[in-house]
């Protein structure tokens, strides 16, 4: 089995899968195409996840989103051509995951997208074109939720859809009881109380190279009735720089982007998050937390439908009303499964290859 990845995210999503094999006599190969690496953060994701270094690492080129893509599939290509696997898994919606499917599909290698389905709806989107072409082409199509296998069945794709739930939903339920046993030290190591912050991300390219919505997300920011904890993307601190705009006010506590388990523990213990991260929104809705979403849709929609999520867009009064909104009193609903998509995963995919031997 090798699997594909390219960014922290992508670490998140493999580690459940990535043990749920290890039950079965599989050899298992990660290769990292090197899209966002740092060797010290990527040690520290593989500490954090209890996953092995990656087998292989690329050097693709960086230059552009095309150049990327060539240079990752033609390395690809190369290594596939070597390894033969009788799988390979691909993860999300990134340029690493698009160029894994195009390498794997055009070497007849049996291929899975875990996360199909997801929809946008604006071809502006990078990610929605890569999503797109991923699904057309994938062999084995793993949904999410109900909504993106419906999705997958109304395009009519030629691969085999499931529906299996989310894997990140798997991932945070290993980590819960440790998120409950270090919430209170985190909390007063930033000189935080509990439900009495909102923790803010940013870094969509739509929100960072635009400076009016920037400057109103953090207009927003300081309006705010509680503390707000920002992360701060690198991208979103050299767009400030770059428009200069201030994040100085009382009510902004900027820290730099944190480890997986201590973003769960800060999201746990908020009032509610402000976001453009498809991750944190769903993250929230694990959480029982609402999200403010300053976009101006997501690919989780149930959590918007149902009214527990809100879409402000980057509108400086919309979000200030947003947070005013009174919380939802129970989080409903089961949209992403009950936490076993990482063995319904691996149960399909290996039907698959025993299918396609």
């Amino acid at each position: 089995i090798c699997h594909i990845i390219g960014n922290r995210p992508h670490f998140m999503k493999l580690a459940p899968v990535y043990q749920a094999f290890n039950v079965f006599p599989c050899q298992q190969v990660i290769i990292h195409t090197g899209q966002h690496y740092d060797h010290n953060l990527s040690e520290a994701f593989i500490k954090e996840f209890d996953l092995p270094s990656p087998d292989i690492t690329l050097t693709p080129s960086l230059k552009n989103s095309s150049e990327f893509i060539g240079s990752t599939i033609t390395q690809l290509s190369q290594i596939l051509s070597n390894e033969k696997p009788d799988l390979v898994i691909v993860y999300g919606d990134t340029n690493s995951t698009l160029a894994g499917a195009v390498a794997s599909k055009h070497l007849g290698i049996l291929t899975a997208h875990v996360e199909a389905g997801l929809r946008e709806f604006d071809l502006s989107i990078p990610e929605e074109i890569n999503k797109r072409a991923i699904d057309g082409i994938c062999d084995i199509l793993f949904a999410p939720s109900e909504t993106a296998f419906k999705q997958l069945k109304s395009e009519h794709v030629l691969g085999s859809a499931y529906f299996v739930g989310d894997v990140t939903f798997d991932h945070l339920k290993n980590y819960m009881p440790e998120v409950s046993l270090r919430s209170e030290s985190l909390l007063a190591k930033h000189q935080l109380r509990a439900n009495r912050y909102f923790l803010v991300t940013c870094h969509r390219q739509k929100n960072t190279e635009n400076s009016v919505a920037l400057e109103n997300i953090i207009e927003s920011l300081k309006a705010a009735s509680y503390p707000c904890v920002f992360l701060l993307h690198p991208r979103t601190k050299q767009a400030l720089e770059r428009f200069d705009i201030s994040l100085s006010s009382d009510n902004i506590k900027v820290l730099a982007p944190q480890s997986y388990l201590d973003t769960q523990i800060l999201l746990n213990q908020c009032y509610a998050c402000i976001t453009d991260s498809g991750g944190l929104i769903k993250e929230a809705f694990f959480h029982q937390k609402r999200a403010i979403i300053i976009d101006e849709q997501t690919e989780w929609k149930e959590v918007v439908d149902s009214g527990q999520h809100l879409i402000t867009g980057p509108n400086t009064t919309a979000i200030i009303e947003a947070m005013k909104t009174p919380l939802p009193t129970t989080f409903v609903g089961s949209f992403y499964g009950n936490g076993n998509a990482s063995n319904l995963i691996v149960k399909h995919c290996l039907e698959a290859i025993q299918k396609s031997s």
